[in-house]
């Protein structure tokens, strides 16, 4: 929808198509690395599609490198004026062409409705941004009711309420929706192609990224996995509601929170809180480690350098976790980074992110590094349980 609106093109705005492209261009970057450290194979950077490649390509001290897709309309499989603009046979195809590129893992919804379910609402201002490009889409704005249930989606703004800017895309005569407060839920749910999309993810032991569902959506989600005691379920970056963490780790799957700041007041949501309520819904059936999910795209804000850093800065330089290397600031060129100022300005300052863990989790600093640096090795072990 960003590539429609937007007046510069230099490509097809079809989603297959970005996809084909980005698979094509991830391992040009993998050919790159490989140039630089003396010919093919030779790279830190490896694209793999198995957990015994993962396994092969960390004992070789290098990057296993895993493809997944998180995209609105994979397939073809968008939604207009209610009507589903794909079948059963484009998403069997669909699934056969990305797991032949090596992608494992996918996001079923993301930002808008589509052909397989609803999708957990943006909230706030972005939220109408959003909502309108549903509007554009699909031909409906977002559809809410009261929740049934504790869990809910993000909390909406009526779209009338939004800026300028976004209301301005809109065709002159639309009525916008007006939404009541409290917490909604998306009134659509997993659709008979969302669940033939899961299952058929289920068939081809891919993993289930419940992320960007709305309540309903994942709930169907999560019984048909239930049901069929599947382990390749994940949340990757903090869009499911965390009451199904348990629901997760009860099938043991993985979940990674968003990559956000450092909070300085314990009562707020942040990276740390959302870790130990993850942590205290563990299964004590299945290995546990926690990830995180960076979301660097253009959108998503990075952690922010921490209110009170001036006081209780990260000391530099420092021993990584593992005791292998001793990190100081991150030199650019001239630029030097420090995340007492920066906050997570660009991916070379995530060592110091999880390092400054251990001043603001207190007596729990060491424990949730710990459980960090256990991350790869739950999630590779949640993907041997599904791979085929």
């Amino acid at each position: 929808m960003l590539c429609d609106v937007y007046p510069l093109k230099n490509r097809s705005c079809n989603d297959m198509d970005t996809i084909r492209a980005q698979a094509e261009q991830v391992h040009e970057m993998q050919d790159y690395i490989d140039a630089q450290y003396g010919g093919p194979g030779r790279g830190w950077f490896r694209i793999v599609s198995s957990p015994a490649e993962v396994r092969k390509v960390a004992g070789e001290g290098k990057l296993a490198v895993t493809i997944g897709i998180e995209t609105s309309e994979p397939f073809g499989c968008g939604l207009r004026d209610g009507v589903p603009q794909c079948t059963e046979a484009d998403i069997d195809r669909g699934l056969d062409e990305v797991y032949a590129m090596g992608v494992r893992q996918m996001i079923v919804t993301h930002k808008f409705d589509n052909a397989f379910g609803g999708v957990r609402f943006d909230g706030g201002i972005q939220g109408v941004a959003v909502n309108v490009g549903n509007f554009l889409g699909t031909g409906k704005f977002w559809e809410a009711e009261p929740c049934t249930g504790p869990e809910h989606d993000n909390e909406l703004l009526s779209v009338g309420d939004g800026p300028a800017e976004a209301l301005a895309a809109l065709p002159p005569g639309v009525t916008t929706p007006v939404y009541p407060s409290g917490p909604l839920c998306n009134t659509r749910g997993l659709t008979p192609l969302g669940e033939h999309m899961v299952r058929g993810m289920i068939d081809r032991g891919m993993i289930v990224d419940i992320d960007h569902m709305g309540v309903k959506t994942a709930e169907d989600t999560l019984r048909i996995l239930e049901a069929e005691k599947y382990s390749g379920v994940v949340s990757s970056h903090s869009w499911t509601d965390p009451l199904n963490y348990e629901r997760i780790y009860a099938l043991g799957g993985f979940v990674a929170a968003y990559a956000s700041s450092l909070q300085d007041d314990p009562k707020k949501e942040d990276f740390i809180s959302t870790w130990r309520k993850a942590r205290d819904m563990r299964s004590d059936g299945y290995y546990f480690g926690f990830g995180y999910g960076a979301d660097t795209n253009g959108f998503g804000p990075q952690a922010r350098p921490r209110a009170n850093a001036a006081n209780n800065p990260l000391h530099y330089p420092y021993t990584t976790f593992d005791g292998g290397t001793v990190m100081d600031r991150q030199r650019t060129g001239e630029r030097v980074f420090d995340l007492n100022v920066d906050g997570v300005a660009q991916y070379g300052l995530i060592p110091d992110w999880i390092e400054d863990m251990r001043n603001v989790a207190g007596a729990d600093g060491d424990q949730i590094v710990e459980d960090m640096s256990r991350g790869a090795e739950a999630y590779l072990q949640m993907w041997e349980r599904v791979a085929k």
